[in-house]
């Protein structure tokens, strides 16, 4: 189960970084911004959260240890 949220995170980042790399190399069309900008900001999101609560875990194993 820890490795399917691994690869959804991987699969995330990567998405993030296709968007980034599209916005960044292409003149596109307003709307077309838009919507990569919002799903990349709902894309850092889960990220952020994923991230909270790896650290969580991380810091409630220290202290276990």
């Amino acid at each position: 189960m820890a490795k399917e949220n691994e690869i959804n995170f991987e699969k995330m980042l990567a998405r993030l970084e296709e968007i980034v790399a599209t916005i960044e190399s292409k003149t596109l069309p307003l709307d077309e911004s838009i919507a990569l900008y919002q799903e990349g900001k709902s894309i850092i999101k889960t990220l952020e959260e994923a991230l909270k609560d790896a650290e969580g875990k991380i810091a409630d194993i220290l202290k276990v240890e």
